[in-house]
């Protein structure tokens, strides 16, 4: 029984540390204005029309850069399609990219800290 219980124990420690450890989310959006900024929030778009991402990250973050990372999916296997590197001001809460699709398909946006960490990844879907 004790060993049930120290098991349990390090198991919801683990957890609990997993979640509280995410700086960052990502976010899709068809449109943006200065009073909302995030207009639309989806996974799905229609082709020819802006998606906007948006990393959304924790108060508290601290690093100098983040790069965002766009891949496709071609016979399901995922494919890099560009990156981006994003100069961060001391405080900033947000980071906005408008990508244009003219194509349909699955795509994934990742953003990486400046030592390559992984913040957050995010797929969507373009018609």
């Amino acid at each position: 029984m004790r060993k049930k219980l120290l098991l349990l124990t390090i198991l919801a420690i683990s957890l609990s540390s997993c979640q509280s450890e995410k700086m960052a989310q990502i976010r899709f959006c068809a449109d943006i204005r200065a009073q909302e900024p995030c207009i639309g929030e989806d996974t799905v778009f229609m082709k020819g029309y802006n998606v906007w991402a948006q990393l959304l990250l924790n108060p508290g973050f601290d690093d100098s850069f983040v790069t965002g990372n766009l891949y496709g999916y071609e016979n399901g296997k995922r494919v890099f399609i560009e990156a981006k590197q994003h100069e961060l001001n001391k405080g900033q809460t947000i980071i906005m990219e408008a990508m244009f699709f003219n194509m349909e398909g699955k795509f994934e946006v990742e953003f990486l800290d400046s030592k390559g960490n992984l913040l957050d990844k995010k797929g969507f879907e373009v018609w």
